[in-house]
């Protein structure tokens, strides 16, 4: 019964962490670029097979001016097929650490409570419930705080 437990919880945490689909990829490149990306973001278009990577300076008109190691230079956004704006990992440490936790010290408090209760009376799953309610949120913080320190390429458009 506590395996059952455990792993109903772990499912709950996994269907919990994985995202929706994003309503960005039905807008334009522009639209995209000028909303939802902040202006000196380190950003990457391909654009017929080159690709480019400099800090976003302006977006309008249908082109975009990146700031690159080579100097300014102006991007067509028509011809843009994908877009990427380097960010962080947090999110992705937070999943895996809280999952990791969760897990992990769920399963040990039961194990615990079980081994110390004498009698079949004991409640070993909402020990090991409330085990992995904290485990889950003190690997949630941790894996954020290392995912931080990650840096990762996230796909805006399409």
């Amino acid at each position: 019964m506590l395996r059952l437990r455990v792993a109903g919880f772990v499912l709950l945490l996994a269907v919990q962490g994985t995202a929706s689909a994003s309503p960005l990829h039905s807008q334009s490149v522009d639209s995209v670029l000028a909303r939802h990306v902040q202006r000196t973001s380190l950003v990457r278009l391909r654009s017929e097979g080159a690709v480019v990577t400099g800090r976003l300076i302006a977006v309008g008109g249908g082109v975009a001016t990146l700031d690159t190691e080579t100097g300014r230079r102006a991007v067509s956004l028509p011809g843009v097929d994908t877009a990427w704006v380097r960010g962080r990992a947090a999110g992705t440490g937070a999943m895996i650490g809280g999952i990791t936790g969760a897990v992990g010290l769920g399963i040990f408090t039961a194990l615990v409570v079980d081994a110390m209760c004498e009698t079949d009376d004991c409640e070993t799953a909402g020990a090991g419930f409330v085990g992995g309610l904290i485990g889950g949120a003190g690997g949630a913080l941790l894996g954020a705080g290392i995912g931080a320190l990650i840096p990762k390429w996230k796909r805006r458009w399409p």
